[in-house]
């Protein structure tokens, strides 16, 4: 599925920045429209390892952003979840 390496935080960022990707592909926007992110770690340690990964998809001035620990997300196997608003032109 989706989330194919349990436990590994830099994978799953990867899956979930691509498809948001192409979400906002979609809608014709980029990572550029996104005006917030909000993001959900299972372990706020593992933090830099989702960073490293975010960073190659903003490129440009960040976003406001809020990061919270959670003890657990929906999928038993998920690390991190991340919810975005964009502006679509």
């Amino acid at each position: 599925g989706e989330i194919d390496k349990p436990g590994d935080m830099t994978r799953q960022s990867e899956v979930i920045m691509s498809l948001l990707e192409r979400i906002l592909a979609a809608h014709g926007a980029g990572f550029g429209d996104v005006v917030n992110i909000r993001t959900f770690v299972t372990d706020l340690d593992r933090l830099r390892e989702y960073g490293d990964v975010r960073r190659r998809y903003f490129t440009g001035p960040p976003p406001t952003s809020t990061t919270v620990e959670v003890s657990r997300l929906f999928h038993p196997d998920a690390l991190l979840e991340v919810e975005i608003v964009a502006v679509v032109p």
